[in-house]
């Protein structure tokens, strides 16, 4: 059973993307919010800009996040691109990719649960989500570009990419 919907405060109904929104508007970035729900924004990589899309589903205090890369995967490459999303996702701790819209595109994909936080530590809590997400796409990019382009070498230089190094060199 579900209980109460998000608490930002007691004495507050707010929607907690008002607050995320305030937080993307502080970083100047492109941002589209056409229902009170879902909130589209552009956040820069190193490379490339990423979209990112959050929906708040109020009934299971639940905020969805998705963050696509730029890279259109084509039919041909499709089961390629489904095998190195398969080996990424088992080197992750947090959250997991997907090809999205008619699975063309890679998405790093998470939920977060808000039932009783604090507005304040959400807030906290999408941002760090926010830095990872790129991260990720960011530590991933360079796979499904190789995917995108057709690599013959793909299963060899993914064991490259999904690799851990400790240190610095």
């Amino acid at each position: 059973m579900i209980s109460a919907p998000f608490d930002i405060a007691s004495d507050d109904d707010a929607n907690p993307l008002d607050l995320v929104e305030d937080f993307v508007e502080s970083k100047s970035w492109t941002i589209t919010r056409s229902e009170d729900d879902i909130m589209i924004f552009t956040a820069p990589g190193a490379k490339v800009k990423y979209e990112i899309c959050m929906e708040w589903q109020e009934e299971f205090s639940a905020l969805l996040f998705a963050c696509s890369m730029p890279i259109s995967i084509t039919a041909e490459h499709h089961d390629a691109a489904a095998r190195a999303t398969e080996q990424i996702n088992q080197n992750l701790w947090l959250g997991h990719f997907d090809l999205s819209n008619k699975n063309t595109h890679p998405t790093f994909r998470h939920t977060l649960l808000f039932r009783m936080i604090p507005s304040g530590l959400a807030v906290d809590i999408v941002q760090d989500v926010i830095e990872i997400a790129i991260a990720e796409c960011e530590r991933f990019l360079a796979t499904f570009q190789l995917v995108q382009a057709g690599d013959n070498e793909l299963q060899s230089n993914l064991r490259a990419a999904v690799f851990e190094t400790v240190g610095e060199a």
